[in-house]
């Protein structure tokens, strides 16, 4: 629950508020931007009371979604509906109610005929569960690298789901039943992938459903302050040149949608994706780990 005690000096007056618990992960401004911002420390505050009920929504989104729950309104303690599932296209649910453990990563549920694909993992509750219950359940929770599994084995639990993760970070979950190994494409079910990204963490994968969709955990994002494709490097712990080569691993799959851990998710369209991917990782090499940190607008930062 929000704290009014602890409300962000810049907040603009009226019933919604942000408190100084945020953790700079940028979720909130992803679901309501422009009513969201950024202070100089990399914080979120209230900067503009919703006008209509669209805008409302993409508060209550926000809320629901932000890992520290700072996000609060003085008369309301609820939305009138719920906020997630949320679809953001067809076949593909953001899940919201992303977890601190997990550094406020998105995660994901992916239609299929065969079982359901929960990629990472959100907090596990009870109404969220039985929403997902409504949608078809989960039949496999694909983790996509050792930090954002929170508590993604509740969830294969309620569901008797496989639970799939790279061997280089299994350790992070120990009750996963699919470890593999391999640096190709692995099946996952028919139509989905899984192709190891090192870089990030050296077990990083990334899943491709479809020749269309593209879940990326920590490796690959939309950099919507930027308006292009990108990659965190204060947040590349095994290596820069390994991540740079990942890239060129991910130019050759077809894609139209990035869907991330952190940073935004976009219909980047198969186009524009394979013009920036294909010298995403030249671009790195050239710059460099540090170079590319001292980029304007070159990232959020998440503790």
């Amino acid at each position: 629950m929000a704290r009014l005690d602890s409300a962000h000096p810049e907040n603009v007056e009226g019933p919604w508020f942000v408190d100084t618990r945020c953790i700079r992960c940028d979720v909130a401004r992803h679901w309501a931007p422009g009513l969201i911002e950024m202070d100089s420390a990399g914080r979120s505050y209230l900067a503009r009371q919703p006008d209509g009920p669209e805008e409302s929504a993409a508060l209550w989104r926000a809320a629901e979604a932000c890992p520290s729950q700072s996000i609060g309104n003085i008369e309301i303690r609820r939305p009138p509906d719920p906020s997630f599932p949320h679809q953001l296209t067809p076949g593909v649910w953001a899940l919201g109610h992303n977890a601190q453990s997990s550094f406020g990563a998105h995660s994901y549920l992916v239609e299929r005929p065969n079982g359901n694909l929960m990629v990472d993992s959100p907090r596990y509750l009870r109404g969220l569960a039985e929403l997902v219950d409504d949608l078809g359940g989960v039949g496999h929770v694909l983790l996509s690298h050792r930090d954002d599994v929170a508590d993604a084995d509740r969830w294969a639990e309620r569901y008797g789901a496989q639970v799939w993760i790279h061997a280089a970070d299994a350790d992070a979950a120990p009750y996963a039943t699919v470890i593999f190994e391999s640096t190709g494409p692995t099946e996952v079910s028919p139509g989905a992938v899984a192709v190891q990204v090192p870089g990030h963490t050296e077990g990083s994968v990334v899943f491709h459903v479809d020749d269309r969709w593209l879940f990326t955990g920590d490796t690959l994002h939309w950099n919507h302050r930027r308006g292009e494709l990108d990659v965190t490097p204060e947040q590349t712990f095994y290596s820069w040149a390994v991540l740079a080569d990942s890239m060129d691993r991910l130019s050759e799959l077809r894609a139209e949608w990035v869907f991330p851990g952190h940073g935004k998710w976009h219909n980047v369209g198969a186009e524009l994706y394979a013009k920036q991917m294909a010298r995403l990782g030249t671009d790195m090499r050239q710059t460099g780990q540090a170079g590319w940190a001292r980029r304007p607008d070159a990232a959020f930062n998440w503790e």
